[in-house]
């Protein structure tokens, strides 16, 4: 997990030597073999003495890294956070996920004050006011992580109970009794029965489910509304969800082989079953892959260059 977490945590940030709000960009020292901030004028405003600087657009806000640890500075250089932490993550609906050395998760806000302590064992950001935390619990002779549910102050609204969970989308969040998914809502609440090996999140009113390698889709009433008759089915999105028919399952989650394709929410074909690979609809074109090579296609299926 921890390691997923750093991966995130460079994948969110932009490219190191780009420029940023107020003109700044980094750059490398090649005498001292570490990055720093300048101006558009190369004046330096953050002298060189990171082993990585990791710019948070939304807040205007850069994560510095030193060898294994991190913390946060402002464009001036101003220390926010001091580097001594394990993970700084990206800041969603005001709060950022931070990580102890010995592994604890709290919150933070834009200032650096820590808003909820470091006392869970995991944590994700916040979704619709609501984070999932794993709480140690005793089980038996030891303890375990479960998760619920904090708020913005930090008291946990919902049990600590799953063994795993996902976060808030649409006034539903994923959970794991143990053996299969279900839903819960807002106050914990189990509005869709534990009845999936996998289940993914709510997208335009219908969530991806699947049972014995097949994948269909549920209503927010957790009725079947297109069969579990699919090798692989990505979330609706700009009205089409992306399917594979015919493949294999495979070790990556994604099948081996088959075809892919788009269909509608009334499970109709609007896209044929044709290319290798087909990825969502975004800003009306969706990239697809025939005989490896990938292209663009817009919702008529017509190739856009």
């Amino acid at each position: 997990m921890r390691k997923i977490l750093l991966l995130a945590l460079c994948f969110s940030a932009l490219a190191l030597n780009s420029v940023h709000a107020q003109g700044l960009e980094t750059f490398w020292d090649n005498t001292l073999y570490k990055f720093g901030l300048k101006d558009k004028s190369n004046k330096v405003v953050v002298s060189p003495k990171y082993d990585a600087i990791y710019y948070k657009q939304n807040v205007n806000l850069y994560v510095v890294q030193l060898k294994h640890v991190y913390g946060m500075i402002d464009p001036t250089g101003k220390e926010i956070i001091p580097l001594n932490y394990e993970f700084i993550g990206d800041f969603t609906e005001g709060l950022a996920r931070i990580r102890s050395l010995n592994y604890k998760d709290g919150y933070v806000d834009q200032t650096g004050k820590l808003i909820i302590p470091m006392n869970f064992r995991d944590a994700s950001d916040f979704s619709e006011g609501l984070a999932s935390v794993a709480v140690e619990v005793a089980e038996g002779y030891s303890k375990v992580g479960k998760y619920g549910f904090v708020d913005k102050t930090g008291n946990l609204v919902i049990r600590a109970g799953f063994p795993l969970s996902g976060s808030f989308r649409g006034g539903f969040a994923r959970v794991f009794d143990g053996q299969k998914w279900g839903f819960i809502d807002r106050v914990g609440k189990v509005v869709i029965p534990f009845a999936y090996e996998k289940v993914y999140d709510f997208n335009e009113g219908l969530a991806v489910v699947m049972n014995n390698d097949k994948y269909g889709f549920i209503n927010a009433a957790g009725k079947v509304v297109i069969p579990l008759k699919y090798s692989y089915a990505n979330g609706f999105s700009e009205g089409y969800a992306s399917v594979n028919m015919g493949g294999e399952a495979a070790f990556s989650g994604f099948p081996k082989g088959g075809k892919w394709g788009f269909i509608n929410n009334n499970d109709k074909t609007v896209l044929s079953l044709k290319y290798d690979f087909a990825n969502s609809f975004w800003k009306g074109l969706a990239e697809v892959e025939t005989n490896g090579r990938k292209f663009k296609i817009n919702k008529n299926g017509d190739e856009v260059k």
